[in-house]
């Protein structure tokens, strides 16, 4: 159990950024409209409605869909569903990084396999180790915390290969299957968005002037990044999900959604279909969530370092607010699901980096 005081509706621990209120809840659990997208009921009725238009639009195609699919937990339960539930003829695009797991990449080669699904293998660009390990260091040196998302920029390029790929195969939809509930809306690269339909054309409209100012003041303060400046713009502009205004302007007549905006996302289910799938963990990790990627470990560290708790107590809030899990087994969960030493110092490895880099910030 966690000794600090904690909000009394979700998880969250009392810090300077989050105060609690005279009732004892946080400004998140206070604020319902920023909420509002993440904890929605399922809409079976529109996914029914959204799969008989996939259908309907793959006639004379060789397929249905196409399918962002990272390897993690997520992803796999959803094209598990697709294509066994839904009966959908699904090609996958796959986009490998450096920090990617080889027991993840084994796990997708097999399910893919197994499920029939046309495999689209993609490697982010070559410099994504670079560029990963320049924005750590830089990051270590100031403290920056925009600095450890900008060094996952490559890996939004992946939303502009798996549009390039729909084009090539003729396919006119593509399904994500982001977990909502991990959006936290007060992060260093949120941008916040008082709207139930967050994606809307005229919301990521705003949502690019938003990001273009945001970092004019990053790059005001951190000159030192406009060594990389294409590949930061392209990746918080461009390409920084798959609803933006130029990725829709670039390929349209493409039908897009996550899955999880409609289904209902169910922990315990998923465990079971990748138990029979024989989905497999990768070392070091102690939970299925963000398996797929040991930079996770990286990022959880500094978030940690940043607001005082962790990406898990976030989700796990989250979760709280949507009556997916109580509040008991959000703390049971997080005794047993801690950062993984073993994937931060692999990840550190990787970057070029010591073991003990971030030794100074856990010491606080």
């Amino acid at each position: 159990m966690m000794s600090t005081k904690t909000c009394r509706t979700c998880i969250l621990p009392e810090t300077s950024l989050f105060p609690l209120d005279a009732s004892g809840n946080c400004k998140l659990c206070n604020s319902p409209s920023l909420l509002k997208h993440i904890v929605k009921k399922p809409d079976l009725e529109e996914l029914e409605r959204l799969i008989a238009q996939i259908k309907q639009n793959g006639k004379n195609r060789d397929f249905d869909c196409i399918v962002g699919w990272s390897g993690g937990r997520d992803s796999t339960f959803m094209i598990h569903e697709l294509v066994r539930k839904y009966n959908l003829r699904c090609a996958a695009v796959f986009g490998r990084t450096p920090f990617t797991p080889i027991e993840i990449t084994d796990n997708v080669h097999a399910i893919a396999d197994k499920l029939d699904i046309k495999l689209v293998e993609i490697e982010t660009p070559a410099n994504h180790r670079e560029i990963a390990g320049y924005c750590l260091k830089k990051y270590l040196e100031t403290r920056t915390p925009i600095l450890i998302n900008l060094a996952c920029a490559s890996c939004k390029f992946i939303n502009r290969e798996i549009f390039r790929q729909a084009k090539r195969l003729s396919i006119k939809t593509i399904i994500y299957g982001g977990n909502r509930y991990e959006y936290f809306p007060s992060g260093p690269a949120s941008i916040d968005i008082d709207s139930e339909n967050r994606y809307s054309f005229a919301n990521m409209l705003r949502d690019n002037f938003l990001r273009l100012a945001k970092g004019v003041k990053v790059l005001a303060a951190s000159p030192a990044l406009f060594k990389h400046l294409y590949t930061f713009f392209a990746a918080s502009v461009l390409y920084v999900n798959q609803y933006t205004v130029f990725l829709r302007l670039r390929y349209p007549g493409i039908i897009l959604f996550d899955y999880y905006h409609y289904a209902d996302w169910d922990e315990g289910k998923m465990l079971e279909v990748l138990k029979n799938l024989e989905w497999q963990l990768p070392p070091g990790c102690n939970s299925t969530w963000r398996a797929d990627c040991v930079f996770e470990a990286v990022k959880n560290t500094a978030f940690k370092n940043q607001l005082g708790f962790s990406y898990g107590q976030a989700m796990y809030s989250n979760l709280i607010r949507a009556g997916k899990i109580t509040r008991e087994e959000a703390f049971a969960r997080l005794e047993k699901e801690s950062i993984s030493e073993l994937r931060l110092h692999e990840a550190l490895k990787l970057c070029g980096l010591p073991e003990d880099s971030f030794d100074d910030i856990k010491s606080k």
